[in-house]
């Protein structure tokens, strides 16, 4: 059975994985000539969408990239290492039951009451016991009333079918500038007592667009790697022309199928939506032409950082084995009657 029928029969998919990203090739070196022929792949795919009129806006592409369990468990798992509220939640439910809802899908699999619709298993309730609802909502622009629109969405998909369950909305956003709706106080105008009033769901913030930096998708799926860079960088046509090819590649290079060269196609189409002109600029440069155009590419970015943090543990390393050292001279200036004043001088010395 595929991943897909499992979504749209409610199965859960039982993998001890689940969840957890696969190894990503960044270690292996790829041989140039290989390099050309995911280029010319590549290349290809972006000249069968570009001049395809594309209508894949923003709500669209996350219903395509995450209506997926595994990559909807991959995203939470991601943000909740900065997000304390978000870790303890996923600390509750068993990821590997978490599955769409009838709710996620129309005839096409892209509209419907809200963005996304899940349920998970908390994890001492067992499949016929205990479970959460989840409402994935996606923003790109700022909208105060969206808690007001979840609030909708949670009284027509929990409160009319008499689901008595507890429900997780998350805002996915990745907007062009900063936001949080949950920073916004509610019933500001009114007096204090009205103010603690809140909804009958718990929200998390997730911000794609300035709440993870590249070196944070190293070690997720190339699925959701080329989903995350799409959505990331959307707003910003240089880098997304440089970043989102590298991120492509760890995809035909992974999963060289129809399924991998369409989520490519559909992330394409996405940029493609925002900036129709930049189907030349997108295309993959050779290994020559990336080596003389003077840039740090995606994957470039992740060997520069390991150097970066490499050199800076060394040289961690190398005070901490200053200090030790200067410390044993200091109990060997005491153990031979020297005043702590001429060793505090001493170390004034350069």
């Amino acid at each position: 059975m595929s991943e897909n029928t499992q979504i749209e029969n409610n199965t859960p998919i039982a993998d001890s994985n689940f969840g957890v990203a696969p190894e990503t090739p960044d270690s292996v070196e790829t041989p140039d000539s290989v390099i050309r022929d995911i280029a010319h792949e590549f290349n290809v795919i972006v000249d069968s969408v570009k001049d395809s009129e594309s209508n894949f806006t923003h709500d669209r592409f996350l219903r395509f990239a995450f209506a997926e369990p595994r990559r909807m468990a991959e995203l939470l798992t991601l943000f909740s290492r900065h997000n304390s509220s978000l870790k303890a939640f996923l600390d509750t439910i068993d990821l590997k039951t978490l599955r769409g809802t009838k709710e996620n899908f129309s005839n096409d699999k892209h509209t419907g009451s809200a963005d996304l619709v899940f349920e998970a298993d908390i994890k001492t309730g067992g499949v016929t016991g205990l479970y959460v609802g989840i409402i994935a909502e996606h923003k790109s622009t700022n909208k105060d009333n969206v808690l007001l629109q979840i609030s909708e969405y949670y009284h027509h998909l929990f409160l009319e079918r008499k689901k008595d369950v507890p429900v997780i909305a998350f805002i996915v956003y990745n907007g062009k500038d900063k936001w949080n709706p949950l920073a916004q106080e509610r019933f500001a105008n009114y007096p204090e007592y009205y103010r603690d009033i809140g909804f009958p769901f718990k929200v998390e913030f997730l911000d794609v667009g300035h709440g993870i930096d590249d070196a944070e998708l190293k070690n997720i799926s190339p699925f959701t790697l080329v989903a995350l860079t799409a959505m990331k960088y959307i707003w910003d046509e240089r880098k997304f022309e440089i970043t989102f090819p590298e991120a492509a590649k760890h995809l035909l290079k992974m999963h060289n199928t129809d399924e991998g060269k369409d989520f490519i196609k559909q992330a394409l189409s996405y940029f493609f939506w925002k900036w129709p002109h930049k189907s030349e600029e997108i295309k993959m440069d050779s290994p020559e032409a990336i080596a003389n155009k003077g840039y740090e590419s995606f994957a470039e970015h992740y060997v520069n950082e390991g150097i970066k943090q490499g050199i800076e543990k060394g040289a961690l390393q190398e005070r901490e084995k200053n200090e030790a050292r200067i410390s044993k001279i200091e109990d060997f200036l005491r153990s031979n009657g020297v005043s702590e004043e001429i060793i505090s001088a001493s170390r004034a010395i350069k």
